[in-house]
């Protein structure tokens, strides 16, 4: 894993600027996506280049598009595949993970990027006494707290650089050295394209017991709707205990789907459920959705409750499976020209990368003063 730190001379000052942007490690960031963090990365990277900047992409091995001289190791459960989860690590495998990050944090330092922003969840990409040199950081926090990364950045203070936060119910739950922006995350509304809708409700994502799928199963039921579940297994004791034995009786599982596969599947389904059971720091998947101008029904909660009590949506109270069955009901007369209109006018991914843009720019304006 070891690569040669070769110092990379700065360009003269132009509109085009030097992004390290760091994703997270567990999983490879290409299509299908094992979660909303990986897609948000892959697609941010891609609306970055096409503004003309040049961005290195750090992620795990196996990812799309990354730098390929320097890959984070990922999690492999090897014969234990069913003991993982999306959370813990195989014997060695955070051991494995820390050593790369300050592998990798002296690399930035090296190769003087203009900025790095940091989607990670390693606190090692922080200053600590493995490597103390400052960096022209921003880090979207895409999270509730995680008690060894907040750890990290109480310690750096000040040194651990700008900060943006996915929604204001995420950046409340940290201690932030200063106040961070709120970007939302965007949609790529040039694939997510609408559909006709159709006779079935869909719920997608990664199948893990905050994003509470056998709830939507349990609410579809009661608003006498199938259901069709799209997505990854992330932890096989809940999919043992709650998934599995709800299944048939007009609700399928069809497994992880490529990308394409899926956005055609949503967009022709009548309407699309989120019901997290903790507190959601954005929820892409109800946006992607709702591109497509399939409505959604969708818990009260987090992020997702932050953004949507004032778009064309329904909501529920966290929880409750009854309100949440009236809602899909509800959801069903929503006119779906609408709802896409909304999301285009609010939360394109061009828009989020343009924001992006504009904090990279103060990011690296501070870190050249400070030099």
């Amino acid at each position: 894993m070891t690569v040669a730190a070769q110092p990379r001379v700065r360009s003269p000052r132009t509109d085009k600027l030097r992004i390290a942007l760091v994703g997270p490690a567990r999983y490879p960031v290409r299509e299908p996506y094992a979660g909303g963090l990986e897609a948000f990365c892959h697609t941010l990277v891609a609306a970055l280049r096409d503004l003309g900047h040049d961005v290195d992409f750090y992620a795990a091995e196996g990812s799309d598009g990354n730098v390929k001289d320097f890959e984070l190791p990922g999690v492999d459960w090897g014969a234990h595949a069913d003991e993982a989860t999306d959370t813990t690590y195989p014997e060695g495998g955070r051991e494995r993970e820390d050593a790369a990050f300050v592998e990798l944090r002296r690399l930035l330092v090296a190769r003087g990027y203009d900025v790095v922003h940091n989607n990670s969840l390693n606190p090692l990409i922080f200053p600590s006494a493995a490597s103390p040199e400052r960096l022209p950081m921003l880090t979207t926090l895409h999270t509730p707290l995680v008690d060894d990364i907040q750890t990290a950045i109480s310690q750096a203070g000040l040194r651990a650089g700008r900060f943006a936060a996915v929604s204001r119910t995420t950046a409340r739950d940290w201690r932030l050295p200063s106040e961070p922006v709120i970007i939302p995350n965007g949609v790529n509304v040039n694939l997510w394209r609408p559909g006709p809708g159709g006779d079935a409700a869909v719920w997608f994502g990664r199948l893990v017991p905050e994003k509470g799928a056998h709830l939507a199963i349990d609410a579809c039921r009661k608003a006498g709707l199938p259901l069709v579940l799209a997505g990854r297994n992330g932890d096989h004791h809940y999919f043992r205990d709650e998934i599995e034995p709800r299944l048939g009786d007009g609700v399928e599982w069809v497994g992880e789907l490529p990308h394409a596969e899926l956005r055609g599947l949503v967009a022709n389904c009548v309407v699309a459920i989120a019901s997290p059971r903790w507190e959601e720091p954005f929820g892409l998947v109800a946006f992607e959705a709702m591109a497509c101008g399939t409505p959604v029904a969708a818990f009260r909660r987090g992020g997702m409750g932050e953004f949507l009590r004032d778009a064309p949506a329904c909501l529920a109270p966290a929880d409750d499976v009854n309100a949440l069955a009236d809602a899909i009901t509800r959801a069903r007369g929503l006119d779906r020209e609408v709802v896409r209109r909304w999301v285009v006018d609010k939360h394109s991914l061009s828009q989020t990368a343009k924001r992006y843009t504009d904090v990279y720019r103060q990011v690296a304006a501070f870190g050249k003063v400070g030099k």
